[in-house]
């Protein structure tokens, strides 16, 4: 039985919590709601880790606590300690439109710190799961990524988490090991952009434009409470 890892990139602490650069941290955090994971820090690779037992994997989930720039120094010893099979980085993406979801398999960092942390220590070789925040003229990059998600954008973040959450589960339950094959899966199914969000295939990403029901607001839960994101 192979492992894999499920990485989202952040910066610990309550200050940067709901920041868009922590996106990585709200997602795995909304899955583990779904999922009951629970997270404990583990000193050792300095990183909150939770697990999962699928039919065909163990999968971690894990959350780096080194801040951004150094997030390959948690991530790649612990790649190599466990034989990680596949990687999937969750994090997010300047340069898409905000909400849009896409996918792709090693290539450029993009300029993301984070990014370029990992492809340092492991090299490029790692499936990407993007969420755009978009920009904004009025604001320098560093600026904007560590400033605190609007009102609406929370809102928004919440409409299209669901996709995100269906993408990871196909990444953590399938029995395809190539993985190529993997991302061209994702990226038929789960990709998300607003200009074409009517036309999502209803038995895969079509709820992720939905409202969510009563009982699956977490806005309190992922948003706001303290030292989870």
């Amino acid at each position: 039985m192979s492992c894999l890892l499920v990485a989202g990139l952040g910066n610990p602490g309550v200050k940067y919590q709901n920041t868009r650069h922590n996106v990585g941290f709200m997602v795995l955090d909304f899955l583990s709601q779904d999922l009951g994971l629970v997270f404990s820090f583990d000193k050792k690779f300095n990183a909150q880790v939770a697990t999962l037992q699928t039919d065909f994997h163990k999968v971690f989930f894990l959350k780096p606590q080194t801040f951004m720039n150094l997030s390959g120094e948690s991530i790649a010893p612990f790649v190599r300690y466990f034989d990680i099979r596949h990687t999937m980085v969750v994090y997010d993406d300047i340069d898409l439109a905000f909400g849009d979801i896409r996918f792709k398999f090693g290539g450029s960092s993009g300029g993301h710190n984070g990014l370029k942390s990992i492809d340092k220590a492991m090299g490029e070789q790692y499936l990407r799961l993007r969420f755009g925040i978009g920009r904004n003229a009025q604001q320098d990059v560093v600026h904007y990524v560590l400033s605190d998600f609007s009102e609406q954008e929370k809102k928004h973040f919440l409409q299209v988490a669901p996709c995100m959450q269906e993408a990871i589960m196909h990444f953590c339950n399938t029995c395809e090991d190539d993985i190529q094959n993997i991302l061209a899966f994702l990226q038929n199914h789960f990709t998300l952009r607003q200009s074409n969000k009517k036309n999502l295939k209803q038995d895969h990403c079509s709820q992720a434009i939905q409202e969510l029901p009563k009982d699956k607001s977490i806005s309190q839960d992922v948003l706001s409470q303290k030292g989870k994101i």
